[in-house]
């Protein structure tokens, strides 16, 4: 408020710079990498999270990137030239044109004042204008992550858990005694979907080795879809704490939908005690339909608390994931947690010491999240080839009240997730 670009701040002492962005022209639908940087003079009395917001030239919101920084703002890390870089993607279907990218800083008090840097002026409102991206439709696209050679190799590991689907689907609402329970042990719903019983056609149907679950409207307009879980709530059922888990799937198309293959830590959910050393879910494949040229892959440490995560935003080639099936999978092992596309690795993160039972396997189609599902085609359908697990083939497995876990080699290293 009243600083001039490139003068020093009276305020919180943080200098906000342009953003480069890479590339700076791309079809809806891609994916553009955007690099900040900021000049902290001395730290921030509170913490601050970024604001990022991509507008028209009528000032509407096209695209929300808010974030916080890698580096804490109420610690003496906030201090110096941070530099660093995050992926977004534009959703599908933004109209071809130029669009601003204005940043700031807010915390629950307000957005802070901040020094323009050069080539940032302020808007007001303690806003800044950092940047500009534009949209063209007849923009090349850019390259992809799923767009390599494939490196993974299972030659030292041996088939733990199968399912091929082809026979009838072994599932019942709670368990326990079935293979799959249609919702998670922990009684939790999530999205706008409700994840229903299992019936005779709705939501899951097994025809020449394919599982579909459904997503569709009740004459109400409320929706319902479904969910598979490995574990009943007392814990029992198949889990494995190290190894290889993938899924195959052919992925529904069009907005609001929310597919997701995901492991958890696996304990009795009626024990309130039972996770509080450790607590860690792993989300191998989260698809958002309005960016349906991207998924996403994150690590979470929910207990003990606080939950911290760090993710990650894997671009696909135009559509890819919903004109046919391809194969999710993450390595888990004392040190690293990687996520592979077709056995391309496209990323991974430090295994957190809290990952320190059996991990359970979960799948299912939800709708959102937080997205409007106005357009979501209805019925939608989400088709599952197969979900197997493997363990390595020197690793001796233990049976634990359900679980079959290779014991580790090593101790895991600390944790990168913030």
């Amino acid at each position: 408020m009243g600083q001039q670009a490139g003068s020093e701040s009276t305020n919180n002492g943080t200098t906000i710079f342009p953003v480069v962005v890479r590339p700076e022209v791309v079809p809806a639908g891609a994916a553009v990498k955007m690099c900040y940087t900021w000049k902290a003079v001395k730290p921030t009395e509170t913490p601050y999270k970024a604001f990022v917001h991509i507008i028209d030239d009528q000032r509407r919101m096209v695209l929300q990137d808010d974030h916080v920084p890698p580096v804490g703002t109420s610690t003496p890390g906030w201090q110096g030239t941070i530099t660093y870089e995050r992926r977004v993607v534009i959703p599908a279907g933004t109209n071809d044109g130029q669009y601003r990218i204005v940043v700031g800083l807010y915390n629950e008090s307000g957005r802070a004042p901040l020094t323009a840097g050069q080539g940032a002026p302020p808007l007001g409102d303690n806003s800044y204008q950092t940047g500009a991206l534009k949209i063209d439709s007849q923009a090349p696209w850019p390259s992809a992550d799923t767009d390599q050679a494939p490196s993974l190799d299972l030659s030292a590991f041996h088939l733990t858990f199968s399912e091929e689907f082809d026979g009838p689907l072994d599932v019942s609402a709670w368990g326990s005694g079935t293979r799959w329970i249609a919702h998670t042990p922990w009684a939790g719903d999530f999205g706008d979907a409700r994840f229903a019983d299992p019936g005779s056609d709705f939501p899951f149907t097994v025809k020449d080795g394919i599982l579909c679950i459904e997503a569709r409207k009740d004459k109400t307009g409320k929706w319902s879809s479904g969910l598979l879980a490995s574990n009943d709530p007392p814990g029992n059922g198949f889990s494995q704490q190290y190894g290889y888990f993938e899924m195959r799937a052919k992925l529904p198309p069009g907005p609001g939908v929310w597919p997701a293959f995901w492991l958890c830590s696996s304990y009795n959910r009626k024990d309130k005690t039972a996770g509080l050393d450790g607590s860690v879910e792993i989300d191998v494949l989260e698809y958002y339909g309005r960016t349906p040229c991207s998924f996403t892959t994150t690590v979470h440490v929910w207990l003990p608390k606080p939950h911290r995560s760090k993710g990650f935003t894997v671009t696909t080639k135009p559509y890819e994931v919903s004109s046919g099936f391809h194969s999710y999978g993450c390595m888990v092992d004392p040190q690293w947690i990687t996520m592979y596309f077709d056995g391309i690795k496209v990323w991974k993160s430090k295994t957190p010491l809290e990952h320190n039972k059996p991990l359970m396997l979960l799948l299912n189609f939800a709708l959102g999240p937080g997205w409007p599902i106005d357009k979501t085609p209805n019925p939608s359908v989400m088709e599952v080839d197969y979900v197997r697990v493997y363990a390595r083939a020197e690793n001796k497995l233990l049976s634990c009240a359900g679980h079959d876990r290779p014991m580790p080699d090593t101790a895991a290293e600390r944790s990168d997730i913030h």
